[in-house]
Parts: C-alpha cells; sequence; structure tokens
C-alpha cells in the first residue's frame, strides 16, 4: 500500500483496510468516520476549504491537518489532490493497455489468443477457487426469490449486465435495468422499493455512478448483490453477497469472458432452484416466439 496513495481508489482502498482491520494505523474512530464521509462525497472535499470540510465533517480543521500527514501528505491541500483528480482513470487505465500491446507487436495473432487463453482460465479458477458455496448458493436464491430485481452496470459492465438480464427474463418475470436511455439516475433510483433486490456490476476503475447508486439504493431497503473484481470493491460495503471475478487479461479493458461464464452459472444455479416454474416461463417464452414466426 502506497503512503501518500497516487489517487482516490488507493485511498478509498486504505480506508477499507482500516475498517477491516487490516491495516494499522493510530487514527481514531471519529477520524475514520470523517475520512469515510469524505470518501462518499468527493466531489465536496474537491470544492470545499478546510474549514468548511471541518464542519461537514465533523472534525477539527487540526484533525483534518493531523489525518492528511498520517496519510503520507504533506498537508490539507495535497490531501484534497486525490479528491480533484478523482475523476480520471487512475494510471491511464485503457491506453496503458495499448500501450502494453503496442511493446508486445512482435507476439504473433496465435500467441497473442493463447496468452490471453491462460489468463481467463486462471481468472475463472481463481474465482471459483475463491468463492465460497454459501455465497453461490445466497446469490442463486436471491435471483429466484426476490419479487422484483433491477440490474445495473455502467460503461463496459453494461454489456454483462445484459447478459444477466436477458438469461433472467427468459426463466422469471419482474427483471429489468435500473436505467433507461431516456431516464435519470434520480427518476431510476424512485422506482426502487424496500425489498427490492439491485444487481450492481463493476470492476476497477470503479464508476463513480455506480458506487453512488449503490450506496443510495441500500440506504432505501433494497438488497445489494455485487458482482465486481476484488475484495477491496467499494461495491461490497453495501452487498448482502459479492462475487468477486478477477478481470486481468491482454485486453486493454477488463477482462469480460470470467465474468460472463461466473454468470452462466449463476443462472443455471437459479433455473435448478426454479424447477418446473423456470420451464413454464420458458415454454411461454417459446410459444411467443412462434407467434411471432421467430425462428427459435
Amino acid at each position: 500500500m502506497n503512503f501518500p496513495p497516487r489517487d482516490f481508489e488507493e485511498l478509498r482502498q486504505i480506508v477499507m483496510l482500516l475498517r477491516q482491520g487490516d491495516l494499522e494505523l493510530p487514527i481514531g474512530r471519529k477520524i475514520l468516520n470523517g475520512l469515510e464521509l469524505m470518501i462518499n462525497d468527493p466531489e465536496l472535499v474537491a470544492t470545499s476549504n478546510i474549514v468548511e470540510l471541518s464542519k461537514w465533517a465533523l472534525l477539527s480543521p487540526a484533525s483534518i491537518t493531523r489525518l492528511s500527514k498520517l496519510l503520507g501528505f504533506q498537508g490539507f491541500n495535497k490531501f484534497k489532490i486525490v479528491f480533484k483528480q478523482k475523476s480520471r482513470l487512475p494510471n491511464d487505465f485503457y491506453s496503458d493497455g495499448v500501450k502494453r500491446l503496442i511493446d508486445n507487436k512482435s507476439t504473433s495473432a496465435k500467441e497473442l489468443l493463447t496468452q490471453q487463453l491462460t489468463m481467463v482460465k486462471k481468472n475463472i479458477e481463481r474465482c471459483i477457487e475463491k468463492t465460497n458455496e454459501t455465497d453461490l448458493i445466497l446469490a442463486s436464491s436471491l435471483l429466484v426469490k426476490k419479487h422484483r430485481i433491477f440490474i445495473f452496470g455502467h460503461r463496459q459492465a453494461s454489456a454483462i449486465a445484459n447478459v444477466l438480464l436477458y438469461g433472467l427474463a427468459l426463466i422469471r418475470p419482474n427483471v429489468q435495468m435500473l436505467l433507461q436511455a431516456d431516464h435519470g439516475v434520480a427518476i431510476a433510483l424512485g422506482q426502487l422499493k424496500k425489498g427490492d433486490l439491485l444487481v450492481v456490476i463493476s470492476s476497477s476503475p470503479y464508476s463513480n455512478i455506480t458506487v453512488k447508486i449503490t450506496s443510495l439504493a441500500r440506504e432505501q431497503g433494497c438488497e445489494i448483490m455485487a458482482i465486481t473484481d476484488s475484495e477491496l470493491s467499494p461495491l461490497r460495503e453495501s452487498a448482502a453477497v459479492s462475487l468477486q471475478i478477477p478481470t486481468a487479461g491482454e485486453f486493454y479493458a477488463n477482462s469480460t469472458v470470467a465474468s460472463t461464464f461466473i454468470i452462466e452459472g449463476l443462472l443455471c444455479l437459479a433455473a435448478t432452484q426454479l424447477g418446473q416454474v423456470a420451464v413454464n416461463n420458458l415454454q411461454k417464452h417459446e410459444v411467443l416466439l412462434s407467434h411471432l414466426n421467430v425462428a427459435t
């Protein structure tokens, strides 16, 4: 772990490690609570001076200065820069991926595919090895038992969300995306009710909108299932169950193969639990396809 943290995600990881007791720093509970408030509203930190921030975070300016130096910063102004730069992707995530490909352009086409296959296999194997049977059963049970299910994935994660939506909607009703193209976030969140299930999907660099939606949905009484990439993912804080699926690979964005594989497995588990109900729903779907003269 770097001190000072190089970017906002590293700072967020420090907070999570502190909360879990996996990192020792001489920081009191009150200051840790204040730091968590800052992590949850980085825009406010980026636009506030130390006096304004101290009133909001319920910490004295001296405590904020002490916190900044404890984290390795020279003072509050250096600490604040991390929040100002939050909107930038850490370490030029996508362009660095392409640069790695260019550096290895001597690799043949088949060698590149073989390397990708090796990474995908490792991702899937690591996920299966580290995932508890209990978490898999709980995740699939939530997909079966919850009356209403919403799914949200931003940017690249929207592709994975569509795989889950399509497969789940085939075997049970009341499944939909949280956001539609023509609606705003607030309107979408207003659809959620206490007891609904929200499945959120995101990997590093975690989108700000996904983290915020997850937190607000939990406050509204929704149960959260997180499909993410790490035990340090900010989505895990709000989740009743989370599946950590590694996304490393030769691709210049996050590899989605392992995520798709695990989601297909989850859907198989859900269909098994639904039993004849899943069969009935699929048969209704097949009848509609035949009426539409669409080849199955």
